[in-house]
């Protein structure tokens, strides 16, 4: 399945594969029967020998994509967890509405997602009104909030704060 690259997105046009792409793993969205596939997904199935990248007549590889995919600020750690959570099993679409990185699903976004994914450098300095302003939030939307905190060597540690029953 070959897409083009426009701007930062990918593009595929064609509709019994884009049919199968999108619903097998809920990826990008579909617009006029058209699949548009953010940088992190792009790079995911890429890498997976999915889709192949195609940027004025010339395909793309991984390290290619990549590179282009930079421009979005910290990008490289958010791939990262973005990779962990799919490979996970989870569907992962983006968080930016409720201010964090990921909204994540269990079984897919036809059910509402179950938690919140914001991505912190480790090194980073976060205050606790960061931590209160998360999970206030997550509280108010019925998820749980998750806190992936990743180090310079790509490990991952997940921490999630639960909500308080009263």
């Amino acid at each position: 399945m070959k897409g083009k690259l426009m701007e930062s997105q990918v593009v595929f046009e064609s509709e019994p594969e884009v049919s199968k792409l999108h619903s097998k793993g809920f990826y990008g969205k579909i617009k006029e029967k058209k699949l548009y596939l953010n940088f992190l997904e792009a790079l995911y199935l890429l890498e997976k020998g999915k889709i192949e990248v195609e940027l004025e007549g010339e395909l793309l590889d991984f390290s290619q994509l990549l590179e282009i995919a930079r421009s979005e600020a910290e990008f490289d750690i958010r791939f990262f967890v973005y990779k962990d959570l799919r490979d996970r099993g989870l569907i992962v679409k983006t968080g930016f509405k409720y201010g964090c990185h990921f909204r994540v699903y269990r079984r897919g976004p036809e059910a509402h997602a179950e938690y919140l994914v914001h991505v912190i450098p480790e090194k980073r300095e976060f205050q606790t009104y960061d931590i209160v302003k998360h999970c206030r939030l997550a509280h108010s939307v019925n998820k749980l909030m998750v806190f992936a905190f990743i180090d310079e060597e790509g490990d991952i540690t997940y921490y999630s704060v639960e909500r308080m029953r009263m």
